[in-house]
């Protein structure tokens, strides 16, 4: 069992005000509700669900981390580096702008003399 301290976001003083609460472990914390935790001092509805959520991720990884080990996880699709130039060329706006042309005779020399 992970101890509610090894959750991210929880440091000494969130752990000890958490623990007085009853979430002693980060498998009760990932439980509770939104309303459980907000009984705590210093904790409203927002940090309550980024902890609840932070202890769930927490606690799955742990027991992801009891499976198998011939059970690999799967690479995401889709990030390899031609995306990443697809997305660089969408934005910059994708096609190249052609260069303006200039108006006949506003160059020095283009002028004639007579």
């Amino acid at each position: 069992m992970a101890s509610v301290s090894d959750v991210k976001g929880v440091g000494p003083t969130t752990a000890k005000a958490l623990a007085a609460k009853g979430f002693k472990t980060a498998e009760k914390l990932a439980k509770a509700g939104t309303a459980d935790v907000i009984v705590v001092s210093g904790i409203g509805s927002a940090r309550a669900n980024t902890l609840i959520a932070a202890a769930q991720a927490l606690v799955a990884a742990a027991g992801a981390s009891e499976a198998p080990a011939n059970e690999s996880p799967e690479k995401e699709k889709g990030k390899g580096k031609k995306d990443k130039k697809a997305k660089k060329s969408k934005k910059k706006g994708g096609k190249k702008k052609s260069k303006s042309k200039k108006k006949k005779g506003s160059s020095k020399k283009s002028k004639k003399k007579k």
